[in-house]
């Protein structure tokens, strides 16, 4: 791989996000100099260089776009909650949601990239940190496995096939374990399993040794605990095939965040307003991504059309037709308040309202230098809610077939969102099975935050949009065995390193 894979790069906005006493006195430092091994001999030093990872998720490093902003292009454009409107910009962000998957896309090698320098900025610390050193460098070094575990997690599902498919066999992404490394590094694509096995194993050691309490864009004991969860639940199997001692674990984790009473099902208008706010107070948030004035979040630029000084250029997507005839279904959902209906004068329909997600519109930010039309604001990228977790555990009981107990957790998520319960009679009326009903909620409640393709995808079920949109003259479906619901290596990646096979294309 390319030099910039085996460095890490400690940010200057870690000090702008995290309050750092010091900075480096660059904005990428090589790894293995004098001064890094400086850096990491003492704990402040180590808190440093931790703060530098945590800052890479929101912060563009060497060129390389935002990674919380790529995430959100992989992830979500691919399923089923959005709806292209217009094409405000013809470069690549649609690559993703069209399907078209092309080798060049510049989102899928910004996204490879700034994920290897997590992986490698974490195992600097993980690497500098003994075992019996303490308390607080056990934290940091917990800290820095959880890091290391999303990244691969996010990785092996944006280029490994699902876990269910062949024994989880096919091959994902190369597992970079150690800071020492050479030159001709070159290493070989693991499995899907051998990868989803190191984030597990990652994941056990982050909570066995994070013992401090702190805030939600930190990662603590529930935190791996929340992942493990997720992690599980992927692993479960199809409903038609379900994996039964994975879809016990999903429930176990789940259940152990929801029992440590950290996080609270938030209620009314503090729902609703629950993600116009700091991030950093949102009782629902186990883990998000901060943003701050330097590095704000930028998926409103996807979401929001602005019309500013006459010059409307952004928000190329708004909320789905069918995602709106879900939630439209019971007109007093709290849901119903992330939607703004607006009229966007980019439409070449008669009609031109749209069903604008104002869920990360907090505080529009004018960037520095001047304001550029941009719709970036300090809303946090949500990673992990308390949400999910009931959710999870709904899913996996399912699957395990305990529908009294799914139903109870599925109904708390949705009392508070004042939408009615389901039960076993109104769900057989409405010719739906919990684990439908269940997938629905998901679709409901976890909406532009990363999860919707890969709810079907997993569960070996078909993606579908009713509906026509900017680019699509017919309905679409995406089967679950298409080739396209996994992205290819990015060719750079491939020209450096031989021994990194494509995808098929």
């Amino acid at each position: 791989m390319k030099k910039y894979i085996l460095s890490a790069y400690i940010c200057f906005a870690a000090i702008v996000l995290f309050g750092c006493k010091k900075a480096i006195d660059e904005n990428i430092r090589p790894f293995n100099d004098k001064a890094d091994q400086e850096l990491l001999s003492t704990l402040d030093g180590l808190a440093v260089a931790t703060n530098g990872n945590y800052a890479l998720m929101v912060s563009q490093s060497a060129g390389d776009t935002q990674y919380a902003m790529n995430w959100f292009n992989l992830s979500e454009l691919k399923g089923n909650n959005l709806f292209s409107v217009v094409q405000a910009f013809p470069q690549g962000r649609s690559d993703g949601y069209i399907f078209n998957n092309s080798p060049s896309q510049g989102v899928t090698t910004s996204f490879w990239r700034m994920s290897y320098r997590i992986v490698f900025g974490t195992n600097k610390v993980i690497d500098a940190i003994p075992d019996g050193q303490g308390a607080a460098y056990d934290q940091l070094k917990g800290e820095n496995y959880f890091l290391r575990a999303m990244a691969y997690f996010n990785l092996v599902r944006v280029y490994g096939r699902p876990y269910y498919e062949n024994n989880a066999s096919g091959l994902a992404v190369p597992l970079s374990l150690s800071s020492t490394v050479n030159k001709g590094y070159q290493p070989k694509r693991n499995t899907v399993k051998e990868v989803y096995d190191q984030i597990i194993s990652d994941l056990e050691k982050a909570a066995a040794l994070m013992t401090v309490d702190k805030p939600n864009n930190y990662a603590r004991k529930e935190t791996a605990w929340a992942l493990l969860s997720r992690v599980y639940l992927y692993m479960g199997g199809t409903p038609a095939a379900p994996q039964n001692a994975y879809n016990t674990k999903a429930v176990e984790y789940a259940d152990k965040v929801i029992t440590s009473a950290k996080y609270t099902l938030l209620q009314g208008t503090a729902y609703s307003t629950s993600f116009a706010m700091d991030s950093k107070n949102n009782k629902e948030a186990i883990f998000s991504w901060r943003h701050d004035d330097a590095n704000g979040n930028k998926i409103n630029e996807f979401l929001i059309p602005r019309d500013v000084f006459g010059n409307l250029n952004q928000g190329e997507y708004a909320a789905s037709p069918d995602y709106m005839a879900i939630l439209n279904q019971n007109p007093s959902d709290l849901r119903l308040k992330f939607i703004t209906i607006e009229n966007d004068k980019r439409i070449t329909l008669a009609d031109k309202s749209r069903n604008s997600i104002n869920k990360f519109n907090y505080q529009q930010i004018a960037p520095p230098g001047g304001f550029d039309f941009s719709a970036h604001s300090r809303s946090g990228t949500p990673y992990l809610r308390i949400t999910e977790m009931y959710l999870n555990k709904a899913e996996a009981l399912a699957k395990l077939n305990n529908n009294t107990d799914a139903l109870i957790a599925l109904n708390l998520v949705r009392t508070r969102a004042t939408a009615p319960a389901w039960t076993t009679t109104n769900l057989a009326t409405a010719n739906m099975s919990v684990f439908q009903a269940v997938l629905n909620e998901r679709r409901l409640e976890l909406a532009w935050e990363g999860h919707s393709s890969y709810d079907n995808f997993r569960n070996g079920l078909s993606m579908t949009r009713n509906y026509l949109d900017y680019f699509h003259t017919a309905p679409l479906t995406i089967l679950p065995d298409d080739k396209r619901i996994i992205y290819p290596l990015p060719p750079s990646e491939i020209l450096m390193n031989p021994n990194l096979e494509q995808n098929p294309l």
